[in-house]
């Protein structure tokens, strides 16, 4: 049985995270913005911030070291931390994320259910007036979990030459990018919610 106090530290760690990654995302994009307007300026700030910067850098990188550490500290939670791995595309940080908010898969287990409360599962906008609308997401999802799936999303495309032969294809035969964008986020769910459920890691299937 997965500690619930285990989650509770995990819970409090990602708190911690986010509000680090906020400061560290603030610093750099102001310095960015400056760098444009006033070069000599910019470059002087970003001197004045650089160990304000490494700072917040180290500290990340002891968050993520003490989430990992609980996390193994779980033998169930670690195994399904393992089998998310699996999927290429799904890091450490989103792995984490998906262990906290389904609290360890005891929850949202229903592919549906989680890509909605991600904001990936694409519904169809309908008013009195209109049969069919305009395809969305919803507005009340998680949106921190929405962000780190996109980027999660992005480096498939990039990187996994499965998810990248698809995404090619999809905007070929013209399909709007963000929805292929979408598509991939749903895929990389229901990869992760498959082999959470059935317990062994994720295989390419051959192409013929």
């Amino acid at each position: 049985k997965i500690s619930v106090l285990t989650l509770e530290k995990l819970k409090d760690l990602q708190s911690n995270r986010r509000r680090l990654m906020k400061a560290l995302q603030g610093l750099r994009t102001s310095v960015a913005e400056l760098k444009q307007f006033d070069p000599s300026s910019g470059k002087l700030v970003e001197k004045v911030n650089r160990i304000a910067i490494r700072g917040l850098e180290k500290s990340l990188d002891k968050v993520d070291e003490q989430i990992l550490s609980y996390i193994s500290e779980d033998q169930e939670l670690k195994k399904k931390y393992d089998l998310m791995l699996t999927v290429k595309g799904v890091g450490k940080v989103l792995a984490a994320m998906l262990l906290v908010y389904t609290h360890g898969f005891n929850r949202l287990t229903d592919t549906r259910k989680l890509a909605c409360y991600s904001g990936v599962a694409p519904f169809v906008y309908e008013s009195g007036t209109s049969i069919r609308g305009k395809t969305g997401v919803s507005k009340f999802a998680n949106n921190e979990l929405k962000k780190v799936l996109h980027m999660a999303a992005i480096s498939s495309v990039r990187h996994n030459s499965e998810l990248q032969l698809y995404y090619k294809r999809k905007v070929e035969e013209g399909k709007n990018k963000m929805s292929v964008i979408n598509a991939v986020r749903n895929k990389l769910l229901h990869r992760i919610v498959a082999v959470v459920k059935r317990g062994t890691p994720y295989v390419v299937a051959i192409q013929n």
